[in-house]
């Protein structure tokens, strides 16, 4: 018995055997070109983005911060990790996800690699948290910043910015987070900014 708005049982079967017989057919065709097997040449490494565009903050100005802030973390292998910048922006922009009016906090961070190897910088995370019960803040875009990536080699240093929805309320309690290998314990900032 057949319900309103439903198909007949036969036409089902026969749209599914035809659909096989199909796919069956598509996938049995022996004429392939044997050179689209072969994988062409790698693309090209990722062009290197000058380090003062991936600190750029335009129209950002300096906060003042504590000690605690700016005293650098180093390890036991001579690896340095350290906060060399921090400063606020109000957001300018216009455009999909930009919160225009929205104030910003710009913390660069500089690795120095003092070892004798190259370190990887291709897993950083960086956490701020302010305030009295430790709200974190939220990372966002501005300009062209850009996160760590790839290695420094040994003697070298290299320095990113991250942008943060960290209101100024937060600024007499900041603590700020960074972690970028299982080797290593996580770098931890804390102290307070203002204008």
């Amino acid at each position: 018995m057949s319900h309103p708005g439903s198909r007949p049982r036969k036409y089902l079967v026969a749209t599914g055997a035809a659909l096989a017989a199909t796919l069956a057919l598509t996938g049995c065709s022996g004429g392939k070109d044997k050179s689209a097997d072969k994988p062409g040449p790698p693309p090209p490494p990722p062009s290197e983005q000058p380090e003062e565009s991936q600190t750029a903050a335009p129209g950002s100005v300096a906060l003042k911060s504590s000690t605690g802030l700016k005293k650098p973390v180093t390890y036991d292998d001579k690896v340095t990790v350290a906060v060399s910048n921090i400063r606020y922006v109000r957001n300018k922009a216009k455009g999909p996800g930009e919160v225009t009016g929205k104030q910003l906090t710009i913390f660069t961070l500089t690795f120095t690699n003092g070892s004798s190897r190259p370190l990887d910088l291709n897993k950083v995370k960086v956490i701020a948290r302010y305030g009295p019960k430790r709200a974190q803040a939220s990372p966002t875009s501005y300009a062209d910043l850009n996160d760590f990536y790839g290695t420094v080699a040994a003697g070298k240093k290299k320095a990113a910015s991250y942008a943060f929805d960290l209101p100024a309320t937060g600024y007499k309690s900041v603590v700020l987070g960074v972690n970028f290998d299982a080797k290593h314990k996580t770098a931890v900032f804390a102290g307070a900014l203002r204008h």
